[in-house]
């Protein structure tokens, strides 16, 4: 039982003579929890900038991803990687207003505005990532195609025996399945660990419209 549920019980054993003062102080609470949990949004939300960053400069000289470093694709690249920061950027500063916004919320109405719009705001943020990775995976696979010598050598193998259908065929359900996966677990990352967080806030919505100031 948390301390929320405590300080319910107490509530009812009491009813009769402080109604009216426990509810402020279920009020008080569900506005410090609302307020934890979006904090630790944004906190989540940053840690995901700054691993994204993290990666790019790790990931720029391996000689496996030497092929998306020329002058020739960067048409693609560039911009891609560009969208994916801005991606996040804008939405930490959504949560971040978010944020600061319920914090400063005085009363039960203002409350449950902030929590749904916050809800609304990182189920946008998932969709959101979720289309920017099959757009992403759509570039790679153009990419690959296009620059990588294994691929070309490949293809050209191929062609040489008549079997270039079947070899476009297999490659692209072989990639199909891996991005397949690949977003699977990325959505259940998002499910994971923002899930719990919205759940959280669901619940205290849930609570605050059984008030009655």
């Amino acid at each position: 039982m948390d301390e929320l549920d405590k300080l319910k019980n107490h509530w009812k054993q009491n009813e009769p003579s402080f109604p009216q003062v426990s509810e402020k102080e279920i009020y008080g609470m569900l506005h410090k929890k609302s307020s934890s949990i979006v904090k630790w949004i944004l906190v989540i939300s940053i840690l995901e900038f700054l691993l994204q960053v993290s990666l790019t400069v790790l990931l720029k000289d391996n000689t496996n991803t030497q092929s998306f470093n020329t002058p020739s694709i960067d048409y693609l690249t560039l911009p891609m990687t560009l969208i994916g920061y801005g991606i996040i950027l804008y939405f930490v500063y959504v949560f971040y207003i978010r944020y600061k916004k319920i914090t400063v919320t005085d009363n039960v109405k203002n409350l449950m505005q902030s929590i749904l719009k916050t809800r609304k705001a990182v189920s946008t943020y998932i969709y959101v990532n979720l289309a920017y990775v099959v757009v992403s995976a759509i570039v790679i696979v153009f990419v690959m195609f296009k620059t990588d010598s294994r691929v070309l050598e490949a293809v050209h193998k191929s062609q040489e025996h008549g079997n270039a259908l079947a070899f476009y065929l297999t490659a692209f359900l072989f990639i199909f399945v891996l991005v397949g996966i690949f977003i699977l677990l990325v959505w259940l990352f998002y499910k994971l660990i923002y899930g719990f967080l919205l759940r959280r806030l669901h619940k205290n919505y849930e609570e605050l419209k059984k008030l009655d100031f």
